[in-house]
């Protein structure tokens, strides 16, 4: 029988007319949500676990030069002191030598120092002989330029093997004997005073 147009409508329409609510306010729910999530994307990240972690620095050519901000900023010869100590005064047959360059910015304003591999050098000497040199088999040296504040101190070490090397890494088969060894560091052309150490 149908419905009259003063008549309450059928079970079978009602339905229908719940069903067509549900799915628009589920289309809503949807639109709202996207509306959402693009707004929250353009100003955060998410959850790429990538955002959180900055991007490592790396170092460009520079074909315009140091700007006039990089260059007053940047430490002068008579603000930093270069250092080199070791572990050990004497080492016994076998011992490894560990080294440390030291550096300190003793001026008393901040400044910024290229400290990475492509700078650093531990050196070893006996007299006049030049034993061996990091930046003898040095491939890809890596700058870093780090921000030191009035009175900072950094430090790196380096564990030498007891071998000589030579300049371009060309092989060497005459091993250092026992005797006094003088160890020097340097940050480019900022060198240290030598460290005295003996192996037995």
């Amino acid at each position: 029988m149908s419905n009259t147009s003063g008549g309450q409508p059928s079970a079978r329409v009602y339905r229908r007319r719940r069903i067509t609510v549900a799915v628009l306010a589920l289309v809503l729910v949807g639109l709202i949500a996207w509306g959402v999530t693009a707004v929250i994307g353009m100003f955060g990240t998410g959850d790429d676990p990538k955002a959180s972690t900055p991007a490592p620095v790396e170092a460009s050519p520079n074909t315009s030069g140091p700007s006039e901000e990089s260059a007053s900023n940047a430490c002068k010869a008579g603000e930093i002191a270069i250092t080199a100590t070791t572990d050990k005064q004497s080492y016994a047959s076998g011992e490894d030598p560990v080294l440390t360059l030291g550096i300190e910015n003793t001026s008393k304003r901040d400044c910024e120092l290229n400290v990475g591999t492509s700078q650093q050098e531990f050196l070893i000497s006996s007299g006049s002989d030049r034993i061996f040199s990091t930046v003898d088999c040095l491939s890809n040296g890596e700058d870093v330029v780090l921000g030191f504040a009035a009175g900072q101190k950094e430090s790196a070490k380096f564990t030498w093997n007891r071998t000589r090397s030579a300049p371009g890494c060309k092989a060497v088969n005459v091993q250092p004997l026992p005797g006094t060894y003088k160890f020097t560091a340097a940050i480019g052309e900022l060198t240290s005073e030598p460290a005295t150490f003996v192996l037995k």
